[in-house]
């Protein structure tokens, strides 16, 4: 397993690179390793309640046979810092009733941000940051989700 994932914004042309933090969150690490054997793209959106994060919901076909849905705490926190990439599980009904569960991958581009929801506070796995290097590249996306909308995003092994 390499030590890298890439997150590609392909209508802006814009490419971020992040270190995964196999040390600290081992399982988490190797799960979303598994999940991109194949490049996902998928859309992502601004937060609503975390601050300055963009929201991915991996889908459930490609986490179901990884142990995302049963994932050890690793890592964790509830103030993440710019750069890091957060991965929260949701089982079926936890949120708001819905049905099905949410894999969520919070990627945070600003500061003072939280995991603070409706239903109070939910710690996420730190398991990878955003390069130093792409920082302000990640925040631009984050401000054009805010102007834009959602945007599509591919997220791949680098």
């Amino acid at each position: 397993m390499s030590n890298q994932i890439k997150l590609s914004f392909p209508h802006h042309q814009i490419e971020i690179w992040a270190d995964l933090l196999t040390e600290k969150a081992p399982i988490t690490c190797k799960a979303i390793w598994e999940i991109l054997e194949t490049p996902l793209q998928v859309s992502c959106k601004h937060a609503m309640y975390t601050g300055k994060e963009l929201s991915i919901q991996l889908p459930q076909e490609r986490c179901d046979t990884t142990p995302l849905h049963e994932v050890a705490p690793e890592n964790q926190t509830c103030f993440p810092a710019v750069g890091d990439l957060l991965f929260t599980y949701m089982p079926p009904y936890a949120w708001n009733g819905i049905p099905a569960p949410i894999y969520d991958l919070g990627c945070f581009y600003g500061q003072d941000c939280r995991t603070f929801f409706p239903m109070g506070w939910v710690p996420g796995n730190r398991f990878a940051a955003i390069r130093q290097e792409d920082l302000e590249a990640f925040a631009l996306m984050g401000a054009k989700a805010i102007q834009e909308g959602q945007q599509t995003i591919i997220l791949q092994r680098a």
